[in-house]
């Protein structure tokens, strides 16, 4: 607290407590606390106690962090508000997420999905009021906490490639389970891609050598990181942004001549040579490893196999429900009523899909066409926004800071094609961070861009609906977390049953009821039950089931199954051709069906659903003996 000066009157003096401590610190120190709890502490906080580590824990931190942030600066927020285009567009496509919870058939992944919207939402109107109150004083503060986290993230990928056993042959399947801080290894690479951005333009910023060159290096370490985990998204983003960027940095800066493109070329001649000496001398799973670096081969591979399919199916859906959409996180529900498991990788291999691997196929599949054009509508306006800007700028350097970022926002739409940026909560993040800083950097130009109608709302009350947004925020998260941190336990085979019982009955509630790969929670408890012989007790849970999740294949083979066992077969045919429908090269679904015509003395019908079981299945041959005497 600083120091009384005489003359102060008493009354301007303020006693050490909560809501007045705020005050007495000033604004940029407000921002920085803010920034960093935001950008290093956020996507950097995992919990193991949970499956997916950092999901639900950083929704959570990040709620608690917005919380702060909307209390930090409730007496410098403007009294004139507006609205642009990209913050209506933003505003849109919440309002319309919000409203398919009417029609969602699973309403806690519909409200989950919506509040992860509004806290996107929130964030980016936090980052720009900062950097437009600041005047750009925060942007070293922000890109040293961008620098600070790149290095935690590259630190936690660096422990885990010295567990490594062949470490230095670079061999290719050694490197498949690195995921640094995030649960699966796609995610670090595209999250270290959106660090990079702001690496890049924290060398145009900052004007000391010594830190450009030290960013520099980290730049270097990043890229090497980036190829050498094998994320094919990530490459063709980097392989498009890098070109992007280099158009226009050679536009404005003028900066490649002959003997530097000599320069590069040999360069280039010399690493390409040393690539192919390696491949030619040495025989090992390094050639798988450099393989990935093949794009063209991209789509021959299986994992493009099961994107087009997911794609062509999540289009499908679009079609059947262009305008509505079937409601905000309920696309996994849905997807396998549409013969997402047809010709699939996944159909016996106990893989459910949980997103379509394209963002904007993701949105337009759950909120409709409105929904979706309204999230095109934020990165076009962006990207207008941005080359509107670098065509009238006149300072060389602001238009590189400009075009960098546009750069980098060109990459993230590449990544948002093949992998789902918009699931995860650092993704998000740097999003509001992109474009927040794009528009700061674009000020003149988005002023003078058309407001949208806004009603006169008090700032308390505008407060006040942030922080009950973001309460609910922290209900959900709490919810989510007591699941999934219960349902750990479940999944362990050495769990008593009685104690998995318990926990199911923890685990479940208004915010979450199916599990981090879409099945029920009644569904667990309707196993045990059905262990038990308790049928009437796991008729109910697989019921329950079923209206959480009817188009999951083994909660309906499982009802099915269930009213087999109690002789009645009209429903026990019904449910079967269901789940044989969801997923046609289903082993258990086509056993069960044979089981059924053969108990129902319909031997012919019962012979052919015995010849589509895969020849390895156990029991096939003892059934087909069997149908041979009939």
């Amino acid at each position: 607290m600083p120091p009384v000066k005489y003359g102060d009157e008493p009354s301007k003096i303020h006693s050490f407590k909560i809501h007045s401590f705020i005050p007495t610190m000033t604004f940029d120190s407000r921002a920085k606390l803010f920034l960093f709890a935001l950008l290093v502490i956020t996507p950097a906080f995992y919990l193991k106690t949970v499956l997916d580590i950092a999901l639900v824990p950083r929704f959570i931190c990040w709620s608690v962090v917005l919380i702060a942030g909307v209390f930090l600066f409730i007496k410098e927020y403007p009294k004139t508000k507006y609205l642009k285009v990209l913050d209506g567009c933003f505003l849109l496509y919440y309002v319309i997420s919000a409203f398919s919870l009417m029609w969602a058939l699973n309403t806690a992944e519909a409200i989950f999905e919506t509040q992860k919207i509004f806290a996107a939402f929130l964030t980016y109107l936090l980052l720009r009021f900062l950097l437009f109150k600041s005047e750009g004083r925060l942007i070293p503060f922000l890109l040293l906490c961008n620098i600070a986290i790149t290095i935690i993230v590259l630190c936690s990928v660096f422990i885990q490639l010295a567990e490594a056993p062949t470490l230095f042959r670079l061999a290719y399947n050694n490197f498949r389970d690195i995921k640094g801080l995030s649960s699966q290894r796609n995610l670090v690479c595209s999250f270290l891609y959106l660090t990079l951005i702001f690496n890049v333009l924290a060398v145009s910023y900052f004007e000391k050598k010594t830190w450009r060159r030290a960013v520099l290096a980290l730049i270097v370490v990043q890229v090497f990181i980036l190829l050498l985990l094998q994320t094919r998204a990530v490459y063709i983003a980097i392989i498009i942004s890098g070109i992007t960027f280099l158009i226009g940095f050679q536009v404005i800066t003028r900066y490649f001549n002959y003997k530097r493109i000599l320069g590069f070329a040999a360069v280039l001649i010399i690493l390409v040579s040393l690539v192919l000496g390696r491949l030619l001398l040495v025989d090992d799973d390094f050639n798988v490893y450099v393989e990935q670096f093949d794009i063209t081969k991209y789509l021959t591979s299986t994992s493009a196999s099961e994107r087009i399919n997911m794609w062509e199916k999540t289009t499908s859906m679009i079609q059947d429900k262009p305008l509505s959409g079937f409601g905000a996180g309920n696309w996994a529900i849905y997807y396998p009523s549409y013969g997402g498991y047809a010709d699939s990788y996944a159909a016996d291999k106990d893989i459910f899909y949980q997103r379509p691997h394209n963002d904007f196929l993701w949105v337009f599949s759950e909120t409709g066409l409105l929904g979706f054009l309204a999230y095109l509508g934020i990165f076009i306006f962006a990207i207008t926004l941005g080359l509107r800007a670098v065509y009238k700028m006149t300072a060389p350097d602001e238009r590189l800071k400009v075009w960098i970022l546009l750069s980098g926002l060109v990459g993230y739409l590449v990544i948002a094609n093949f992998s789902f940026p918009k699931e995860r909560i650092e993704h998000q993040i740097w999003l509001a961070l992109l474009l927040s800083t794009l528009i700061f950097y674009t000020k003149q130009y988005f002023d003078k861009s058309p407001n949208l109608p806004f009603p006169k709302i008090d700032n308390r009350l505008l407060v006040l609906l942030a922080v009950a947004g973001l309460c609910l925020n922290l209900m959900i998260g709490y919810h989510r977390y007591k699941g999934e941190s219960s349902m750990k336990y479940v999944y362990i085979e050495s769990t008593p049953k009685q104690r998995k019982k318990q926990l199911l009955r923890k685990a479940r509630s208004y915010f979450y009821n199916l599990d981090h790969v879409g099945f029920p929670l009644p569904w667990y408890a309707g196993i045990i039950a059905s262990g038990e012989s308790n049928d009437v007790q796991a008729l109910k849970y697989f019921e329950e089931a079923y209206a959480l999740n009817p188009y999951n294949f083994k909660v309906v083979n499982d009802l099915a199954g269930l009213y087999g066992r109690r002789q009645d077969t009209e429903q026990a045919k019904k449910y079967l051709m269901a789940a044989v429908k969801i997923n046609p090269e289903s082993q258990a679904t086509i056993f069960n069906l044979a089981v059924l015509h053969y108990n129902l003395k319909d031997y012919k019908a019962a012979a052919e659903w015995a010849r589509k079981l895969s020849d390895e299945y156990p029991r096939k041959k003892e059934l087909l003996q069997r149908l041979q005497g009939k």
